[in-house]
């Protein structure tokens, strides 16, 4: 048996640590385990750590409104049943349904497709889907422009806008291609009135 003072232990490569642990696990060698345990986590801690490259004004500025529109779109999940299954059951019939997820795997506003293309230097969105209908609520920002001239843009059908213009004005450099989600859709500067327009509309999608 050999006798695992913390010297020993400590004179361990990583790989070989782990193998004891693991070991002592197995046979349930409590000392043993707290020794290479200890070690493991003095090992992690004097880890020097990578330092992340700083974001961009542009690029802070997208994570912050990626946070925010997730904040709006958890409280309309409360306020409205948003669910997916819910979705499914209401577009029974309509082909190639395929419900949205509010947010993304991460619990944030989505990636818009003109953002992901490179068109755009913004385009961040929650959305909801029934039937043929999808309503989305963004923040978009052309590319070259100051943060500031960023909008907030509910895109939704027009039936369902009060005041809405076509979606080719709202965004007039998307091409054929870009397909959008809906043909209306409003701008906005400020959140809070945006978040106003789009909980209307999801009161109508969800009626």
């Amino acid at each position: 048996m050999v006798d695992w003072t913390n010297e020993r232990v400590a004179a361990l490569s990583t790989p070989d640590l782990k193998n004891l642990l693991a070991n002592a696990e197995r046979k349930d060698v409590a000392e043993v385990i707290a020794q290479c345990t200890a070690e493991l986590e003095k090992r992690q801690a004097n880890k020097p750590r990578k330092a992340g490259m700083p974001r961009s004004e542009n690029k802070q500025f997208e994570h912050d409104m990626a946070g925010e529109l997730a904040v709006v779109g958890k409280a309309m999940a409360e306020k409205y049943d948003l669910s997916e299954e819910t979705a499914k059951a209401a577009s029974v019939g309509v082909k190639g349904f395929k419900s949205h997820k509010l947010l993304d795997a991460k619990g944030y506003a989505k990636l818009g497709g003109m953002q992901r293309d490179g068109s755009v230097a913004i385009d961040r969105y929650i959305s909801y889907r029934r039937g043929k209908d999808i309503v989305s609520l963004s923040v978009f920002l052309l590319k070259d422009q100051q943060v500031e001239e960023h909008e907030f843009q509910v895109i939704a059908p027009l039936t369902m806008l009060d005041g809405g213009k076509p979606v080719a004005e709202i965004r007039p450099t998307a091409t054929v291609a870009q397909k959008q989600s809906a043909d209306g859709g409003l701008a906005f500067k400020d959140l809070p009135s945006a978040a106003e327009a789009f909980d209307k509309v999801l009161a109508k999608i969800t009626a």
